[in-house]
């Protein structure tokens, strides 16, 4: 329910602050059908295998403890690496990156900035997944989201019309509320009748996947 009303209220304020149409590109060019479409089918990929990738992962916290928030962002960096390098070999576009890497040196220090900030980032996104779960993760990631929104708003005097101010309370209500029966949910689990060592376990999976 939570996440529904969040994706409405974030759909309100898009609508109610894009003046592009939805058969045109990011420069207001026209788009034929098929390419329209396929961008629907791309953000949907990503809004399904974002939200199952923090899931999966503290699952993975759950289920190895010895695991580290190390040897995750390694296997992580490892896959993006693998993955990254096999679509610049199929679009012919490796050498071109190298090539663009080597004649501009300046940019190794762009390289090395946004590692060690990525880096970071990535350790303290494991950290909050490990110790509080993927719902307290989401639930800051959209607080982010909607302060960014509200500064860019502020900073850049973006007009945002009633409707679009609509979708930001009924975001800001959602994170709220789930906030709000997060807490009361810390203090009525006590794991009373579960003496074996899956209980806490279940219960937390049903927890992080049922109450969303």
């Amino acid at each position: 329910f939570v996440a529904v009303v969040i994706g409405l209220g974030i759909a309100m304020f898009m609508s109610s602050t894009d003046s592009l149409s939805f058969s045109t590109d990011a420069f207001g060019n026209f788009e034929a059908s098929g390419a329209k479409w396929t961008g629907v089918m791309l953000l949907g990929f990503f809004l399904f295998f974002d939200s199952f990738t923090s899931q999966f992962q503290s699952r993975m916290f759950q289920r190895h403890a010895h695991l580290s928030m190390v040897e995750l962002m390694f296997a992580t960096s490892a896959y993006s690496t693998v993955l990254s390098a096999i679509t610049l070999v199929h679009t012919h576009e490796l050498s071109a990156a190298l090539e663009f890497v080597y004649q501009h040196s300046e940019i190794h220090l762009h390289f090395f900035m946004f590692s060690i900030c990525s880096t970071i980032g990535q350790l303290f996104i494991y950290y909050t997944i490990k110790n509080f779960g993927a719902v307290v993760f989401t639930l800051i990631m959209t607080t982010r989201i909607l302060l960014s929104i509200a500064l860019s708003v502020v900073l850049y005097g973006h007009q945002v019309t009633g409707m679009g101010f609509l979708g930001l309370c009924l975001v800001m209500a959602a994170v709220l509320y789930r906030i709000k029966r997060k807490a009361e949910g810390t203090q009525l689990i006590k794991w009373q009748g579960m003496d074996d060592d899956k209980g806490p376990e279940l219960v937390q999976e049903w927890h992080e996947h049922a109450d969303m």
